[in-house]
């Protein structure tokens, strides 16, 4: 939905910028785990249950704005990525992202 959430992943990790990065990649209590392959990995070897024991459980529940996807069209440009105006003609849409979306104004907290 967002490339700079594959760019702060790839700096997380500490990936090169042109390495192709395969997803999923899971993260535990913060701590990078591993991608799928490593998640069965541990689970097959019963280890899984060491890295979530402790954890409280996330509570589900879904956005009635988003729908749970975190994301909504951008109302500047109706998700266009263009913005028109008599004095200048088109422009490009500077307030959402690649995909004509900006984050949820309901459920979207940064973390600061």
């Amino acid at each position: 939905m967002d490339a700079g959430f594959m760019e702060e992943l790839k700096t997380i990790l500490g990936t090169r910028v042109k390495t192709k990065l395969s997803l999923p990649r899971v993260f535990i209590g913060g701590s990078y785990v591993g991608g799928a392959a490593e998640i069965i990995q541990l689970h097959e070897a019963g280890e899984l249950k060491k890295y979530v024991e402790g954890l409280t459980p996330a509570e589900f529940s879904t956005c009635e704005v988003c729908g749970g996807n975190r994301f909504v069209l951008c109302e500047e440009c109706s998700g266009s990525q263009k913005c028109y105006s008599e004095k200048s003609g088109f422009r490009t849409c500077t307030v959402c992202n690649e995909n004509g979306l900006i984050r949820c104004p309901s459920c979207y907290y940064p973390i600061l």
